[in-house]
């Protein structure tokens, strides 16, 4: 068969995310191209023939199928649907190979290496939770209004159905509330279709509808764990807090709320299996073409974390980076953290201007198929256009000289972050330390541009939070890769 040939049993490939979003009573599916990045919007109708293209069925046998749905279509009309969407690279056959990783949580990454005999047992390893920091949910359901995917897995879809059967129609037909989490098959993971940017079940008042039915067992692990981030470091698990909530950091130090972990759990070993355990690479990388070992990064961490903060963190994460690359993971390094330079226009201008670039984009893609009421596409708009104003060098340069609007929260930011090893990645540490510092700064400019465009969404209460949920959620993190290339 030719390479440009369009597969006798095609489906749609592991790389490409189909999500269902329903913007008013109009449904659109969005396929979602991770190795291109682009968006296709697809109708309900067309989604009904691209499902029904699962790796079983001819051309054929995908018309009869769809026919069932009360999707008529002609073979010929079908036959150049989908070769359209083959020579877009977003079909594949079911005996190309690609999915034979895709469940594993590294999918495309080396396998670690063997474990040092002297290594203690990974199950052994005990359990570090942020200390001092309880959560205290405010209820709005924010973060069910801001992430693309919402994941369950078959016994989690089928109890959701089964308490909320109303829900999309979805009681006895898995397929009317739920896409598969990659491609067009059945799979491991499904992911729920949202309404207006929200998550189906999240009720109008910002209730989740199965938890309060059913409990809070009754919601999806990822839920449940959110926003508890878990990392192996080799010495121990460390467990903190994605910020990316305003209840994240509406919690930092306030007593009484919820641990993040039961306190009765004390090693790796008595996690639930599913749970996601990050590792942290035995060379990580901390400057460009420098890496470092495990344990001598995670002691320099947690010397950084017992350090001073810095009157202003941006400028501190800036002159950090800048120390690595010149000196490495030293004593020094850190006396420039907790004594830095003012930050300069000038040094930040470039991260600003490319974090514009990607959002911009974004906001472009959005407006043409989310609704105006989708958290996810006002806050990127906030974002883009926070990042065009600081473009204006003395905006830019007032910004900076003026104290932090939130320093208390700014500085636990980090603190989660280097408790939890979130800045070391993809990126170089240094290069995501200045990543860090834009987005501080970003966040301090959004409240105005938030409140320009007569925002009253309790999201906006911590812009923190709404700008790492963002970067993190919706892709435009992938501005720092960009910079990393930058000559």
């Amino acid at each position: 068969m030719s390479p440009n040939a369009l597969p006798a049993r095609p489906r749609l490939a592991a790389h490409v995310l189909a999500r269902r979003h329903l913007v008013g009573e109009e449904e659109r599916v969005i396929l979602h191209d991770l190795r291109s990045g682009q968006l296709l919007q697809l109708g309900a109708r067309e989604w009904v023939l691209v499902s029904a293209a699962d790796g079983t069925r001819d051309v054929e046998g995908i018309v009869i199928a769809a026919a069932r749905e009360g999707a008529h279509a002609r073979v010929p009309a079908v036959q150049a649907f989908l070769a359209q969407l083959h020579a877009a690279g977003l079909l594949e056959a079911e005996d190309t190979g690609e999915d034979a990783a895709r469940w594993e949580p590294a999918a495309g990454e080396p396998a670690p290496p063997a474990r040092a005999p002297d290594e203690r047992d990974a199950r052994e390893r005990p359990l570090e939770v942020l200390p001092d920091f309880s959560l205290h949910c405010d209820g709005r359901g924010s973060c069910c209004r801001i992430y693309a995917s919402i994941l369950f897995d078959p016994e989690e879809a089928a109890r959701a159905r089964a308490l909320r059967p109303d829900v999309l129609s979805g009681g006895a037909r898995h397929e009317l509330a739920f896409t598969p989490e990659r491609g067009t098959w059945p799979c491991a993971a499904s992911v729920v279709a949202m309404r207006d940017g929200r998550c189906a079940y999240l009720e109008g008042e910002g209730r989740c509808a199965l938890h309060a039915i059913g409990g809070p067992e009754a919601k999806p692990l990822g839920c449940r764990t959110f926003p508890t981030s878990f990392v192996d470091d080799g010495e121990s698990v460390r467990i903190s807090v994605a910020v990316e909530c305003a209840c994240v950091l509406a919690s930092a130090g306030r007593p009484g709320g919820a641990p993040l972990l039961d306190p009765r759990l004390r090693a790796r070993g008595d996690l639930d299996e599913r749970i996601d355990v990050a590792r942290l690479p035995d060379r990580p990388l901390v400057a460009p073409g420098v890496t470092a070992a495990r344990a001598e990064l995670v002691a320099w961490s947690r010397r950084l974390a017992a350090a001073a903060p810095p009157p202003d963190v941006a400028a501190g994460l800036f002159a950090l980076a800048a120390a690595i690359e010149a000196e490495g993971l030293t004593e020094g390094a850190i006396a420039r953290f907790e004594r830095p330079a003012p930050l300069e226009p000038a040094a930040l201008g470039p991260w600003l201007a490319a974090l514009h670039g990607r959002a911009a984009r974004r906001a472009r893609e959005d407006a043409a198929w989310r609704g105006e009421r989708d958290l996810a596409r006002r806050a990127t708009q906030w974002i883009a256009a926070a990042t065009l104003a600081l473009a204006d060098p003395d905006l830019l340069a007032a910004l900076l000289l003026a104290p932090a609007p939130a320093p208390d929260r700014e500085r636990f930011y980090l603190r989660a972050a280097l408790h939890g090893h979130r800045l070391v990645g993809a990126l170089p540490l240094s290069l995501a330390l200045r990543d860090r510092a834009a987005r501080l700064v970003v966040a301090r400019a959004l409240p105005v541009i938030a409140a320009g465009a007569g925002a009253d969404d309790p999201a906006c209460a911590e812009p923190i939070a709404l700008v790492e949920a963002m970067l993190r959620g919706h892709g435009l993190d992938a501005y720092a890769v960009e910079m990393a290339g930058a000559p």
